[in-house]
């Protein structure tokens, strides 16, 4: 198999409009709005820490992008969905071999967290 190490090729027939997902039987968790510009692969393995910090976030968390990005959609069990999102820099970066550190929550909490005023 080959790895993708650049992004795709892109032309107006590429592209992919993505508006939501969901199911009639379930309740929706999230709405997808986006265009898809092209698929490729991740390219490297990635290992997240089980100390890895995670936030849980209110109903309405949202991220948005104002520079190109990608998206890895992650099946877990038969019924739920993760997504890892970053720039195309930060994803050509990592096929360069640099460097990955996750961030664990005792470092979060030094680095972002302060008391409320």
């Amino acid at each position: 198999m080959a790895k993708s190490k650049k992004q795709p090729e892109k032309t107006d027939t590429d592209i992919i409009k993505v508006v939501t997902v969901g199911t009639n039987s379930k309740r929706a968790t999230r709405n997808y709005e986006y265009e898809i510009e092209g698929l490729g692969r991740l390219g490297k393995e990635i290992k997240i820490s089980p100390k890895a910090n995670m936030t849980f976030n209110k109903p309405g968390f949202k991220t948005e992008f104002f520079v190109p990005s990608v998206n890895v959609l992650i099946g877990i069990g038969n019924n739920h969905t993760a997504d890892l999102i970053m720039t195309v820099e930060a994803w050509e970066a990592l096929n360069k071999g640099q460097e990955i550190h996750i961030t664990t929550t005792e470092e979060f909490k030094r680095k972002y967290v302060y008391p409320k005023k």
